[in-house]
């Protein structure tokens, strides 16, 4: 028998988005329980929230490794490739352990419940789970994929450590037209003995409805962190932060990423450093500074180049495009914004074209590379008032706004991951 491939795992696995079911939890626990919930073996921040998870989650993964800690990283989506969301200290795991871990999995699979039954996206939640396990990890640090409630990585046992990023509007197809129906879905990942972060700038009913939640599941405590301010900023140097480590004040740290959305989630990530430091899971301020002035993070305001400037950046809802255009604003209002986009159509992309159609010179609209979701550049071209033309993929979009750019030109790529992940070169170490 021919021995199965990564690419052959990959194209067998079920590809249905199974977001909205309401009964994918309970299914994927049986799975867990039969393998053993290989989850309680290392210590685990859960997070959720509409934007910011990704940052915060990198920011925390890179801090508890400069504190020597062997860290689990789950994130997503991937820019280049899939296997992008299951990493360790930086490291993405490799095609035959992803098909080593997916096949000791099948071999425990309870009676009545095949691979196929699987999604795809739950796959990767329970190789990821198995595969920190194997490889004895200290941290995992595990985003959630969409929601909370039903979300698959809310299979795991009660983590150590569960945060909230910013909550605003996004998919509320499956979540609620509402923020407080929003939170209340976010919330439900709050387990028992939990100790709960959450980034500051929340709207005041998913404050209250964190809290209530926090309180009914028997969550330990409550924390929200407070918000930064920046020093100084610029587009090319980072941003100068003053921080509160304890008794000792920080003065002029350098953070290397800009933008308000990011001093939110640096403030969501020194409130928890704090919490570890009085724990004594970490000591000194050396891990989180070195962070600050290391990380970087692909399709999060993302200078691809300087001559034009050209900014990636992966904002695909309202409150991301809001902002992308504060912070573009804030830093370049003299700017003259050649704006190429990209839109899903289950988004709320009249409400984004309009914040965008304020700042754009020109517009150039490309359909991003997802068949079934994606807006057909005709449909984004009727959204804009500037002039708007339409290309066959970024790249070529890139191209041509190269050719219209002069030195008082940014270019924007924005609108979806899916249009930003054509342009973003990989990040990760190249596994085989």
């Amino acid at each position: 028998m021919a021995k199965l491939t990564y690419q052959q795992l990959m194209e067998e696995l079920n590809q249905q988005m199974l977001a909205a079911n309401t009964d994918r939890v309970a299914l994927l626990r049986k799975v867990l329980d039969s393998m053993g919930h290989p989850e309680t073996n290392y210590r685990i921040m859960h997070i959720a929230g509409t934007n910011g998870k990704g940052s915060t989650g990198t920011m925390l993964a890179q801090t508890l490794t400069n504190a020597g800690y062997r860290v689990g990283h789950f994130d997503s989506p991937a820019l280049n490739d899939a296997r992008e969301q299951v990493v360790i200290n930086g490291q993405m795991i490799s095609k035959t352990e992803f098909v080593i871990t997916y096949q000791k999995i099948v071999h425990k699979l309870p009676s009545g419940i095949s691979p196929s039954a699987i999604s795809v996206f739950e796959w990767f939640v329970l190789i990821m789970l198995q595969y920190f396990a194997d490889k004895q990890v200290d941290w995992a640090i595990i985003e959630a994929g969409l929601g909370g409630q039903n979300d698959a990585t809310n299979v795991i046992s009660a983590p150590l450590i569960t945060i909230f990023t910013h909550i605003d509007y996004d998919h509320m197809n499956i979540l609620g037209n509402t923020i407080s129906e929003i939170a209340t879905n976010k919330a439900q990942i709050i387990k028992s003995g939990t100790t709960v972060f959450v980034a500051p700038h929340q709207h005041s009913e998913a404050i209250e409805i964190l809290e209530n939640t926090s309180q009914e599941h028997h969550g330990l405590q409550l924390i929200t962190a407070h918000e930064l301010t920046a020093n100084q900023e610029t587009l090319f140097n980072g941003t100068l932060v003053d921080l509160q480590l304890g008794k000792t004040e920080l003065l002029n740290v350098h953070f290397n990423l800009i933008g308000d959305a990011q001093l939110d989630n640096l403030a969501t990530v020194v409130t928890i450093y704090n919490w570890l430091v009085n724990h004594e899971i970490v000591s000194g301020a050396d891990p989180l500074t070195r962070m600050m002035r290391d990380i970087t993070i692909p399709g999060r305001f993302q200078i691809l180049d300087k001559h034009p400037l050209v900014i990636l950046d992966g904002a695909h809802n309202v409150d991301g495009a809001n902002r992308l255009t504060e912070t573009l604003m804030k830093l370049t209002p003299q700017s003259k914004f050649i704006f190429i986009l990209g839109f899903l159509k289950d988004k709320e992309y009249q409400k984004m074209a309009q914040l965008y159609d304020k700042l754009a010179l020109q517009v150039i609209a490309v359909s991003p590379d997802n068949h079934d979701r994606a807006l057909m550049t005709d449909d984004i071209k009727g959204l804009f008032t500037k002039p708007t033309t339409e290309a066959v993929d970024a790249k070529v979009a890139l191209r041509q706004a190269k050719q219209l750019a002069d030195d008082d030109t940014v270019i924007v790529v924005t609108g979806s991951f899916y249009l930003v992940k054509e342009l973003e070169n990989g990040w990760y170490g190249n596994s085989k």
